[in-house]
C-alpha cells in the first residue's frame, strides 16, 4: 500500500461524496457502499485479478449488485473498474464514512420564500432551525413568487410549510374529509 494509493483513496472519496452529495443520498451511498463490500467480499479475487477484462468484471457487478444498491454507488464502483482502482475500494469506503460523519454535523435546510430574505433573516432563521435540528444549519434560500406569502422549509424528510398556499391545502383537505 503506497502513500499515493491513500491519496488517491482520499479524492475518489471526495469525489463520490460530491456526487452524492448533489442528489442529497450521502447517507444512502454510504450504506451501499457498505452492502457491496459486503456483497463482493468473496469476488475480490475475480475483481482484482488483472486478466478478467474489464467489461467482464463490470457485468459481475451489475450481476451481483443489481436492485441492490443505487445506480451512484454501482457507477462508482464501475469507475474503479475501468481506472484499475478496484483494490483501492475498504481505504475509500472508510475515507467516505469519515466524510459524511463530519458533515453530518451540519443540516441542509431547503427554504423557500415568497420574498427575498434579509441576511439579518437569515441569520435568525438559521439560529432557530439549529435549535429546532440540534445542529448547525446551512441554509439553502430560494425564492417562488408562486407560494403566496410565508415560507416553507424541509431538513431532510421533514417539512415546514407556513406558506398560504400550504394552508389554504390544508384547510380543503379538512373540508373534503368531512364532506362526503
Amino acid at each position: 500500500m503506497q502513500a499515493s494509493d491513500r491519496v488517491l483513496a482520499g479524492r475518489y472519496a471526495a469525489a463520490l461524496f460530491a456526487a452524492a452529495a448533489g442528489r442529497a443520498e450521502e447517507r444512502k451511498v454510504q450504506t451501499d457502499l457498505a452492502a457491496a463490500a459486503k456483497i463482493l467480499s468473496d469476488k475480490t479475487g475475480v475483481l482484482r485479478h488483472p486478466r478478467v477484462s474489464p467489461a467482464d468484471k463490470k457485468k459481475l457487478l451489475q450481476s451481483e449488485l443489481a436492485g441492490k444498491v443505487g445506480a451512484t454507488t454501482l457507477s462508482f464502483l464501475e469507475l474503479l473498474i475501468s481506472r484499475k482502482r478496484y483494490d483501492l475500494l475498504p481505504l475509500m469506503a472508510a475515507d467516505y464514512g469519515r466524510l459524511a460523519a463530519e458533515k453530518s454535523g451540519t443540516a441542509k435546510a431547503v427554504v423557500r420564500t415568497a420574498r427575498a430574505l434579509s441576511a439579518d433573516a437569515q441569520k435568525m432563521l438559521a439560529a432557530r432551525l439549529k435549535i429546532f435540528a440540534g445542529k448547525d444549519i446551512e441554509l439553502d434560500v430560494k425564492e417562488d413568487p408562486e407560494l403566496i406569502g410565508g415560507v416553507t422549509v424541509k431538513i431532510g424528510d421533514w417539512v415546514l410549510d407556513s406558506s398560504l398556499r400550504g394552508q389554504l391545502r390544508r384547510l380543503r383537505g379538512r373540508f373534503h374529509h368531512h364532506g362526503n
